[in-house]
């Protein structure tokens, strides 16, 4: 019996009622090249993907909330587990190409998970035939919540799934679960009471230390010029979200897009993302008539896990940072966005304030402040988009004797945040992942265009 950790907590409690907080992994495979090469047998795969993914604590643990958020939910063993009904194979009709494929990942990422279970699913898509070469390929799609797991723990998943079965793995019978079904209310009630005058100390705690934050930023905000101030002027990414999830992916070379750090001093891989997303934002934006002088901001995660990063669940920090969009120089945009996020790294913003303080808070003050959020829409005042850089295998893997192709990652959007830009790397190739709403994006493959468009402009510099 494990209880959550309340960052964990926020991706519960966030959650509405068409818009899920869970995190969607795609991994396609192509079909056999040669005759020498095997086709997927689903039964098989999946038994390897069950004995890799049972050792995991959310494996056979349902979520087990607390009456009036009394205190944060626990992990408990599910009685009614059954592993077999967490995975699927689902055909898709022919000719199965990219955009059948995609759309069948955006419905499942739009679907809710089953809260009474296992937060985990895996389907399999067969008859895939993406690159229009191979109609014998496939693509396994995971779901996770985030509650149970964060970017980088998805990495750390396909990581695993890339080495030959221990002989742990092997042995589990991944029917077996444990016996702790039901909660020990009065163990947990007393613990609740502990929890919480802990938590209210903890929570006096972050707030003094971060008045010797407060003091300088506030110093340094009142000796900024109001036109130098940032400042967050809400769009059309900015709306509410609903369930009609939409995703698409394009790849460049990481390679070509390393070498754009050229371009400006000091600027890292994360920079040039930012400053390609600017500028794909910046056409997008002209070409609907809604581009303006104000600059879009962009909250940009940031992996706090300690250096062995053995931890489950959450360990997020992030800060906020203009990506200059309204500037049409690739190369000046560039060096903005570079001493900007020097600037969000170095400073604790009102962000990293804002979620060390929610970490301490008890579970009650916690899901009320989500379900505050949410009605105030409080992320548009906060930025416009998510964009997210996650380095994964930089050399070709296997799973289950296939090789893995492409790997998309869909995490959950925001309420008031209807844009989300993953970037996850792979084998020399790095995916811009773009994951919105039907409403907010009704052109998503034109947004795609002005990606590879602005990737292209800033190639041509070098």
């Amino acid at each position: 019996m494990e209880q959550i950790k309340p960052q964990d907590a926020q991706f519960l409690y966030t959650e509405t009622d068409d818009n899920y907080n869970h995190i969607t992994l795609v991994l396609n495979f192509d079909g056999p090249a040669a005759p020498s090469e095997k086709m997927v047998d689903c039964e098989e795969l999946i038994a390897f993907i069950q004995k890799k993914l049972s050792p995991h604590p959310i494996y056979s643990h349902r979520l087990v909330r607390l009456p009036a958020e009394l205190d944060y939910p626990y992990w408990l063993d599910d009685e009614e587990f059954e592993p077999d009904a967490h995975f699927s194979v689902v055909p898709l009709p022919a000719p199965g190409d990219w955009p059948q494929l995609r759309t069948a990942i955006s419905a499942l990422h739009s679907r809710p998970m089953d809260m009474n279970h296992p937060l985990w699913d895996v389907t399999i898509f067969t008859g895939v035939n993406s690159n229009g070469q191979n109609p014998d390929g496939f693509s396994i799609v995971i779901r996770l919540h985030h509650v149970a797991v964060d970017g980088v723990g998805i990495i750390k998943l396909l990581f695993n799934l890339a080495f030959p079965l221990t002989e742990e793995e092997a042995s589990i019978d991944q029917s077996l679960t444990g016996n702790n079904f039901a909660l020990p209310w009065t163990t947990v009630t007393k613990k609740a009471v502990t929890n919480r005058f802990r938590h209210t100390l903890d929570l006096g705690g972050a707030l003094l230390k971060s008045t010797s934050f407060v003091k300088p930023s506030m110093k340094r905000f009142l000796q900024t010029k109001p036109s130098e101030r940032q400042r967050v002027y809400p769009n059309r990414f900015n709306a509410s979200v609903a369930g009609d999830k939409i995703f698409d992916v394009i790849s460049v070379d990481l390679k070509s897009l390393i070498a754009l750090r050229s371009l400006y001093s000091g600027a890292t891989v994360n920079d040039v993302v930012l400053s390609v997303c600017a500028g794909a934002l910046r056409r997008y934006l002209d070409e609907h008539g809604e581009l303006n002088s104000h600059s879009l901001v962009a909250w940009v995660p940031v992996n706090a896990r300690s250096g062995s990063g053995a931890e489950t669940g959450n360990n997020l920090s992030a800060f906020t940072a203009p990506i200059y969009s309204n500037i049409a120089d690739p190369r000046v945009r560039l060096g903005k966005i570079v001493e900007a996020t020097k600037k969000g790294k170095g400073e604790i913003s009102s962000t990293g304030i804002l979620l060390s303080v929610t970490k301490c808070l008890p579970a009650t003050e916690q899901y009320l402040f989500a379900r505050a959020i949410n009605a105030t829409s409080a992320a548009s005042s906060t930025c416009n988009l998510f964009v997210s850089n996650v380095a994964g295998p930089p050399q070709p893997i296997n799973i289950a004797g296939h090789r893995l192709e492409s790997v998309s990652g869909l995490p959950p959007l925001g309420e008031g945040m209807g844009l989300f830009i993953a970037t996850p790397s792979y084998n020399g190739k790095l995916y811009f992942n773009v994951i919105s709403t039907e409403t907010i994006l009704p052109d998503i493959e034109f947004f795609m265009e002005c990606i590879q468009a602005s990737f292209a402009e800033m190639e041509a510099l070098i």
